[in-house]
């Protein structure tokens, strides 16, 4: 997908491409092959994508439909394909193919958290189960992998990787979780019995073991509802953390976390100052009891802000 506005550092270095202007167009580059890449518009390139799936089900016997497997902690990425799905109408027709979103981060967690697994990063993962697999290496190179204490090396610069085969391709990645998926599996079936499975066993014990961590697509789009009414909350609250966001790091990450807490237990600005107004700060602190996830220092940092906020006679708190 071409992208809208010029990528950032990071992105460039995990996709390996930028945006550049010949003339007055503009285009993706290779940062490996130094080629210009055909790009195609968002909708262009959904409609690729629908046609590409709909013709993988339609090669199932039982042409049920699937599950779309993918590895994210934050859970950003069903939600990136909905809402560009939802811009244009085409959620209806992405349901007839796909059924359900299954993360494969909980379940690593899940099948190996006998091994103390707490990063379940997909590169990480998929060299311990690699290493697990050909045997060379112990539970403790495994935990220290998991963990990050070991140094694993990172060959993603377009001198040391082929074309095609760096991480930040979307290929590889979605390629990467099906095999990782697979091994969780087998690593599974390994303690009961030595014999590798056959791909048709394999694929359906895949589906039995995935539909525990699955979540059906009409449920994902109603939890994207409450996410984007949770944004919106937090919008609500962006007049209070103004100062905050005008400083350093450390109070623009003390700013985030106090409106996601308020957002996520129902509360906006105006049914804040609508407590205050009938309570005052004794009020606002009843209400506020509610939130477990803050320390108490930080509870009356909070408190004092926006009661500081919220009554014209007291100066706005503002950060050191």
């Amino acid at each position: 997908i071409m992208s809208y506005m010029n990528l950032n550092q990071a992105a460039r270095r995990r996709h390996q491409i930028r945006v550049i202007s010949i003339g007055f167009y503009r285009m993706l580059k290779s940062m490996q092959t130094y080629e210009i890449i055909k790009s195609k518009s968002e909708v262009a390139a959904l409609m690729d994508f629908l046609n590409w799936l709909e013709t993988l089900v339609a090669k199932q016997p039982n042409k049920e439909g699937i599950v779309m497997l993918y590895h994210d902690e934050r859970k950003f990425i069903p939600y990136m394909i909905l809402v560009a799905l939802k811009k244009y109408s085409l959620i209806d027709r992405f349901n007839r193919t796909v059924k359900a979103f299954a993360n494969t981060c909980p379940m690593a967690k899940a099948f190996l958290g006998k091994h103390g697994i707490k990063n379940c990063g997909l590169r990480k993962l998929s060299k311990l189960l690699a290493k697990s697999k050909d045997g060379n290496s112990t539970k403790e190179d495994e935990h220290e992998n998991v963990e990050g204490n070991a140094i694993i090396n990172d060959n993603s610069g377009p001198k040391n990787q082929k074309q095609g085969s760096f991480e930040g391709s979307a290929n590889v990645r979605a390629k990467m979780v099906y095999e990782m998926a697979l091994q969780l599996i087998e690593s599974e079936s390994s303690e009961s019995s030595e014999e590798a499975l056959e791909s048709s066993e394999a694929e359906v014990k895949l589906l039995n073991a995935v539909k525990p961590f699955s979540h059906l697509l009409n449920s994902t789009v109603l939890e994207l509802k409450d996410r984007n009414d949770s944004l919106g909350r937090q919008n609500s609250f962006r007049p209070i953390f103004l100062n905050y966001f005008r400083t350093t790091l450390h109070y623009r990450v003390r700013a985030v976390k106090y409106r996601i807490a308020l957002a996520e237990h129902g509360f906006t600005l105006k049914s804040l100052r609508a407590i205050w107004s009938d309570k005052r700060k004794a009020g606002l602190e009843l209400v506020l009891t509610a939130i477990d996830s803050l320390k108490t220092e930080e509870m009356a940092e909070l408190l004092n802000l926006l009661d500081s906020y919220y009554d014209p006679s007291k100066a706005t708190i503002k950060p050191k």
